[in-house]
């Protein structure tokens, strides 16, 4: 387990802090705090919890809905539960960040795999991230990072299907149906995503119960919210992409086996008479034809061969085998 603690200042800036003063603050209520908790185990949190003064209902909550997302309006904090992507290595898991939130301070509960948070956070920098010096403004500028990495990654996803349809439409064979299959396994994971947090983000957005927004934190909830709205449209265009280039697949399978089958049944055809002149003259009759002859033997393979290489010809003019 790590605990990264800050202090938002009224700059507005985040400041490195220790966690003795963090907890501090967080007791008197006397500035504004960040406490982030990642990797916990479920006995760590509950200490954590028993140390911030987390009970009841809200308690439960927090060690229960880790992977329900949801808004938990409770007293006297509120609890957000929002779906977000892993690292890019592991694209096709989901992790929930977990948020406790008021006026005076954010708690948040998380995985160190998360995309938002894969760089480790150094107590000695402090970035003026903020759009004002609240926990609002926190909540706000987290949640705008969320939807531009939501961006980000549709945008990455749009560019391998692009990259799948220019591949069927020069080298069909090169393209597998596992590769289709996981670029819509990743499309759907990211959909799920984009489609937990924007119904969230709309509720924290118009709730002043728990948080004041001001107005230049509506600003960033509002185009984080444009941002999710955005690539949940781009998300759906390109899953019906991806069948697209399912159903091309399949096209394009069902006619190379067409075009085999086709092949096979000329060749068929080619060796039919063959195979009834070799019935005829393997017929126990005293008398065939050529079998006394001295060039029976070579007569009849020419004649085997004229008329194979005759249909042959015949079939390839007609472009049967095009």
């Amino acid at each position: 387990m790590q605990i990264n603690c800050f202090q938002i200042t009224g700059k507005p800036q985040i400041v490195p802090c220790e966690y003795g003063a963090a907890m501090e603050m967080y007791r008197l209520g006397e500035s504004n705090v960040w406490i982030d908790i990642n990797d916990a185990s479920r006995e760590e949190l509950e200490q954590q919890l028993d140390a911030l003064q987390v009970n009841g209902l809200l308690r439960s909550f927090c060690l229960d809905a880790g992977d329900h997302p949801g808004f938990y309006p409770l007293n006297p904090l509120a609890l957000v539960v929002i779906p977000v992507q892993k690292t890019v290595q592991d694209t096709n898991s989901i992790s929930y960040l977990s948020i406790l939130l008021s006026s005076r301070f954010v708690i948040t509960i998380r995985e160190s795999s998360m995309a938002r948070f894969r760089n480790n956070i150094a107590f000695t920098k402090s970035e003026e991230i903020l759009p004002d010096g609240t926990p609002a403004g926190l909540i706000a500028s987290l949640f705008l990072g969320l939807s531009l990495e939501c961006l980000r990654k549709t945008s990455q996803l749009a560019d391998l299907i692009s990259g799948l349809e220019n591949r069927l439409d020069k080298t069909p064979q090169s393209v597998k149906m596992e590769e289709i299959s996981d670029r819509r396994t990743e499309v759907m994971v990211l959909e799920s995503i984009v489609s937990g947090q924007l119904p969230i983000l709309t509720i924290v957005t118009s709730s002043d119960k728990h948080l004041k927004i001001l107005e230049k934190s509506k600003d960033y909830l509002q185009w984080a919210k444009a941002n999710l709205q955005g690539a949940e449209k781009k998300l759906e265009w390109l899953e019906h992409r991806i069948e697209l280039i399912r159903s091309a697949l399949d096209m394009h399978a069902q006619e190379t086996m067409n075009n085999r089958l086709g092949r096979l049944t000329i060749l068929s055809m080619i060796f039919m008479p063959i195979t009834f002149l070799a019935g005829i003259w393997g017929m126990n009759f005293q008398y065939i034809p050529l079998l006394s002859n001295n060039y029976g033997y070579l007569i009849a393979i020419a004649i085997m061969l004229i008329i194979a290489g005759s249909m042959y010809l015949f079939f390839k003019k007609k472009g049967w085998f095009d």
